[in-house]
């Protein structure tokens, strides 16, 4: 049975990449072509397929599925078999936030796990630590923990206090790492590269899940620079709706921007 982080390392080498593709899929931002349920499908097997070759993993933001119902559930498996079959060692994180105790959170380890096959799953930890413990029932699998994110509302909790909040997860985190050797935080690219450093200091063993790549304003080079190679790059809406900013059609649009997006991380370190 190998863990998240190995299949990582398998991916990376084998595709020389980092990225990972974020599904976000706003029904009111696609095209006309691609309304109601079966065309968001289609859409977004449309991305998965212009970015199999240049993608690490796939990161769906449950929130956009949970919003239409039994549909969104039933295309959220339907886009986690389109996965599996067009791009098989590719690793998918769903993005869901989870956070809560006890019996909850072990059955929301069960639905993204075992029912949704799931390599990945982001949650909170701010009710502590005890919240993840039944995460580590399933070491094949990665918890995506949140540190310290990319929103400028994240400086009233987060960056409050001496030393910071986000610095205490880290730190708790990194202790969590070395005894079961499944966790990840997630970071946001657009916070000062002293804030990424810390992040690296305090926890070195943890890899960092980076959104905030592209529409959001991240820097690559500040980035890699403070991380290294232990990351994987998010891109959600500079990647699926690329076709918005260059006029090529859909999936060669995706295709351009995954592509391009791999070359300047290469262009940055050698994978």
């Amino acid at each position: 049975m190998s863990t998240f982080y190995e299949r990582f390392l398998a991916r990376r080498s084998n595709k020389h990449s980092v990225l990972c593709v974020g599904l976000d899929p706003d029904p009111a931002l696609l095209p006309a072509q691609f309304n109601g349920v079966n065309g968001v499908l289609s859409f977004l097997q449309l991305i998965v397929r212009a970015t199999a070759n240049e993608a690490c993993a796939y990161k769906p933001n449950v929130a956009f599925f949970e919003a239409m119902g039994q549909a969104g559930w039933e295309i959220f498996t339907a886009l986690i078999e389109t996965i599996r079959k067009e791009s098989p060692e590719s690793l998918i994180v769903a993005d869901a936030k989870r956070g809560d105790l006890g019996n909850t959170a072990r059955f929301y380890a069960q639905t993204f796990f075992d029912t949704y096959d799931c390599d990945g799953l982001t949650v909170n930890p701010y009710m502590g630590l005890e919240s993840l413990h039944p995460y580590d029932s399933y070491p094949d699998r990665g918890v995506f923990t949140l540190c310290l994110t990319s929103n400028p509302g994240a400086a009233q909790f987060q960056l409050r206090g001496t030393p910071p909040l986000y610095e205490e997860v880290a730190a708790a985190v990194e202790e969590r790492q070395r005894i079961t050797g499944n966790y990840w935080m997630v970071a946001g690219a657009t916070r000062a590269s002293e804030s990424l450093t810390r992040i690296k200091k305090l926890a070195p063993s943890v890899p960092l899940l980076i959104p905030g790549i592209g529409a959001q304003g991240g820097e690559l080079a500040t980035v890699l620079n403070a991380c290294g190679t232990d990351v994987l790059i998010n891109s959600s809406r500079g990647i699926m709706y690329a076709y918005k900013e260059t006029g090529k059609d859909i999936d060669t649009a995706a295709n351009g921007a995954a592509l391009k997006l791999n070359q300047e991380i290469k262009a940055l370190v050698s994978l």
